[in-house]
């Protein structure tokens, strides 16, 4: 039982980008074996639940109705409808059912951490003051959960603006890209957010995410944004350099479209050149090539380590300039960072030659140099 509760499976089955956990059903077949085990095995069982579909949470309403100490033994909770009813269109009986996977969070007084997958959108003024009420500690949402247009920041502040959940150090929120969204209101003078963990991967307004920035600016040590869209170099930069003193881990990934990137100027220095000396724990940091350029190793701060690159266009950052490469062969050019690694098309990095030729000026300064392909690269060569 010991091994059924400990085993880790490479990759944790709740739980999101940040703070994962691994549910614990099967420690199930051993609750009826022996006595003995029951009290053991019951305990275990219920740390961690996942209820996915109305006919497992009428199992478990009706099964702590019998006894309600098990519903305060529960510590970490997945609720969604299920992968079936997930995927298809919103109807009234997926209504009625988030309703009583609501009532499964309502029913635990102890939780900590939950992820909510999606439930029908008619549900949410109903879950909003359940999940208000517990101490949670991580929460995940799933896409439909917070609707950008139905104000997201809801869960987190009360209308005068009081912070409603003080003991939430992890927050991730994964907002369906959807075009025709109206962008969520700019929230301003939020109460601090005592988060360690920030992920966003959303089409929101920047400045929804720049007030989320402020808030937990003092606190933030992880934190990954994800956008399909340019944000203001100058507004953006600013907001980032309010979490620069404790970030340590920072994934910020603009991937827009090619109609938004004819907005794009390369003559503007981009947002990273703007505030990368700033950092002073960064020890990782993963960015798009069009917010940073290649003057970037005469800008990383002596804390970074790894570096990663994603490449979503033809935009920004050019792998074979020849500024990356007379950088790396300045000595009086400081360089602390150990790996660096490129999610990009060959050709942009000037084929296999121009890799080559940056392996062996970041081998010479001791960096380890990880060219990740295009997937679609991959397919285009199949």
């Amino acid at each position: 039982m010991q091994e059924a509760r400990d085993n880790d499976y490479d990759e944790y089955s709740a739980g999101g980008r940040f703070v994962g956990w691994d549910t614990n059903e099967s420690v199930a077949p051993f609750v009826p074996l022996c006595r003995a085990w029951e009290p053991a095995a019951t305990l275990v069982l219920y740390q961690s639940l996942s209820v996915l579909g109305a006919d497992r949470a009428d199992k478990f309403l009706a099964t702590v109705a019998e006894k309600p100490a098990l519903a305060g033994m529960v510590r970490k909770l997945v609720v969604g409808l299920g992968d079936a009813v997930e995927g298809m269109d919103d109807g009234n009986g997926q209504a009625a059912d988030s309703l009583k996977l609501i009532q499964v969070i309502a029913a635990c007084p102890n939780l900590t951490h939950l992820q909510i997958r999606p439930l029908h959108a008619s549900a949410r003024s109903v879950l909003l003051p359940v999940v208000r009420s517990k101490s949670l500690v991580a929460l995940v949402c799933a896409p439909r959960l917070t609707r950008p247009e139905s104000g997201w920041d809801q869960m987190l502040y009360s209308a005068n603006f009081d912070l409603l959940l003080p003991t939430l150090t992890s927050l991730e929120l994964d907002i369906p890209l959807f075009p025709q969204t109206t962008f969520s209101p700019r929230i301003r003078h939020l109460a601090p957010l005592p988060l360690t963990r920030l992920a966003v991967h959303a089409e929101l307004r920047p400045e929804c995410v720049w007030d989320l920035l402020e808030a937990a600016g003092s606190t933030l040590e992880h934190v990954y944004l994800y956008f399909e869209h340019l944000l203001p170099i100058k507004e953006t930069a600013e907001a980032l350099a309010k979490i620069a003193t404790s970030v340590q881990t920072l994934e910020f990934l603009s991937n827009p479209t090619v109609d938004q990137l004819e907005d794009f100027d390369p003559d503007v220095e981009p947002t990273f050149d703007r505030i990368l000396p700033l950092f002073r724990n960064l020890r990782f940091l993963a960015v798009s090539t069009t917010d940073i350029s290649n003057n970037l190793f005469r800008l990383l701060p002596p804390c970074l380590k790894r570096l990663r690159l994603h490449g979503y266009s033809t935009r920004g950052l050019v792998g074979n300039d020849v500024e990356m490469l007379n950088a790396l062969a300045d000595p009086a050019v400081d360089i602390h960072l150990e790996e660096l690694s490129v999610f990009d098309t060959a050709e942009a990095w000037g084929g296999q030659e121009g890799i080559a030729l940056l392996h062996r000026a970041l081998a010479a300064r001791g960096v380890r140099l990880s060219y990740l392909r295009d997937p679609e690269e991959d397919e285009s060569s199949d």
